[in-house]
């Protein structure tokens, strides 16, 4: 019989979700119901099991409060970070978390804005602000959102490109003011009798990944005329932070922080890249994006491969991008900031609801060990796999108290950024659509994200059958042609 790390190894490369939810034992697979001798090991190893996974029934109660639904809230550790990343006084900072897009279609503007105030109305954290004392706030009541349109018809064609890249420049960088509503701005640029191009900037301190594509299908749904059923939503993000707070006081929280503060002494800070100028004296840092793709059949193979090699489709890309971080970082031991896409199981609705769940885990990598990629990518899945089981600390926490410990950090802590959205495997249940962002409302022309304190941040989604992989980066900050050179 497989040892109890092997058969839990097994599971994940299956793609198959297992927990505990009180005495019972639960589990989620891709291919519905599990064969009938996989079933009988799980029963027969529940014992085993219980001890190395969280039992749901330890998670707070969610408690609804529409009476103070529209009281002030704590920020996440995470938004927290992005908020204060907001300061010119940090390196890598007066960046905002912050996507930017442009969708092309035969656009009715007039039907577009209707739709997107009622996404407003549905969704309460389009509502939101952070106020000066550091707390968020829902408004009750915001005015009608008007999408502005410039008319373009007509204008040579200079003119007409001029003005999407004075669009593209002012917008896909913005800092919006964090304590004013809206916290997005979107403009329409009519090309043709009917095409027109949608301006869409959002700051995402309101809204992670998964997130966003809720408000993107709801605003193509309300966009469509269809008579889309929408149950009301139940529960707040305020909610939710409200019981992630409680959490902290649970058993399994404080064995998650006894993890990490007994690791802090080993724990390395990000990788020590070469530099063209330092970060501190980057004042409007510009994030450059660079992309690419493996087309289905190769992808297909790596995947095959990495299957057979007992390490799953987002653990193949993590190793991979390590080993290439690693070759230009000065010291061998690093770590590589993950991103997760992080909702506890508190209410039924929970996936339905628009907020920032993002949470951080830090991956100490070193690189300095000599034995086949297979043999580091395998070492690297189970380290993470580690890490995963107590994710309940995040990675902010974990580098303040690293911090209050060392009387600071010398150079950044968490620098570099590795997301994926490949299915179960990526950590999220709504993964495999999000490689369709934007696409419900037409054809995304040009995107672009960024985040404060980062240098590096490596995305990759799956679509139609391919990988395609891309990197946000400070390009200014690294000597000329590096991030060419490492892509």
């Amino acid at each position: 019989m497989k040892s109890i790390d092997d058969f839990l190894s097994h599971l994940r490369n299956e793609n198959i979700k297992i927990w505990m939810d009180g005495e019972q034992l639960r589990y989620r697979s891709p291919k519905g119901k599990l064969p009938p001798e996989l079933r009988a090991e799980l029963a027969a190893r529940k014992a085993e099991i219980m001890s190395f996974l969280p039992n749901n029934s330890a998670l707070p109660t969610i408690v609804s409060d529409p009476e103070n639904r529209h009281q002030p809230f704590p920020l996440t550790d995470i938004q927290q970070a992005y908020w204060i990343g907001r300061n010119e006084s940090f390196e890598i900072g007066n960046v905002a978390v912050h996507g930017y897009m442009e969708i092309e279609n035969d656009f009715d503007v007039a039907a577009v804005t209707d739709a997107w105030n009622r996404v407003i109305e549905r969704h309460e954290m389009l509502r939101a602000v952070v106020l000066a004392s550091g707390e968020q706030q829902i408004l009750n009541e915001v005015p009608r959102y008007e999408i502005a349109l410039s008319d373009m018809r007509g204008q040579p064609q200079a003119a007409v490109d001029a003005h999407l890249e004075l669009y593209r420049e002012e917008m896909s960088h913005q800092v919006l003011p964090s304590d004013r509503w809206p916290l997005f701005d979107i403009r329409a640029t009519r090309l043709e009798d009917r095409r027109v191009m949608l301006h869409v900037s959002l700051d995402l301190l309101m809204a992670d990944l998964w997130s966003m594509f809720i408000i993107f299908q709801d605003w193509a749904d309300y966009l469509s005329g269809e008579n889309v059923p929408r149950v009301p939503l139940d529960v707040s993000f305020r909610d939710y932070v409200l019981a992630e707070v409680a959490y902290r006081e649970s058993e399994n929280y404080k064995k998650a922080e006894a993890y990490w503060y007994d690791r802090l002494d080993e724990l390395p800070l990000g990788p020590d890249l070469p530099k063209r100028q330092s970060q501190d004296v980057l004042r409007n840092p510009h994030f450059k994006r660079f992309a690419d793709r493996l087309e289905r059949p190769l992808w297909e193979q790596l995947k095959a491969q990495a299957a057979k090699a007992g390490v799953t489709p987002s653990g193949v890309l993590l190793s991979a991008f390590a080993e290439v971080v690693g070759r230009w970082s000065k010291s061998p031991r690093y770590n590589i900031n993950l991103t997760l896409f992080n909702r506890m199981p508190v209410h039924a609705q929970i996936n339905q609801i628009v907020g920032d769940f993002t949470t951080t885990v830090l991956l100490a990598i070193d690189s300095s060990k000599r034995e086949p990629f297979t043999e580091r990518a395998k070492r690297l899945q189970k380290q993470l796999w580690q890490d995963l089981d107590h994710r309940a600390v995040t990675a902010v926490q974990v580098l303040r108290e690293m911090a209050h410990r060392s009387g600071g950090l010398s150079r950044a802590a968490m620098p570099v950024v590795f997301s994926s959205a490949l299915g179960l495997d990526s950590f999220d249940e709504g993964a495999p659509g999000l490689c369709q962002l934007g696409t419900q409302l037409g054809e995304v022309i040009s995107t672009i994200s960024q985040t404060p304190q980062v240098w590096l941040d490596h995305q990759a989604v799956e679509q139609d059958g391919a990988l395609l992989f891309n990197w946000d980066a400070v390009e200014e900050l690294f000597p000329e042609g590096m991030l060419e050179a490492m892509f």
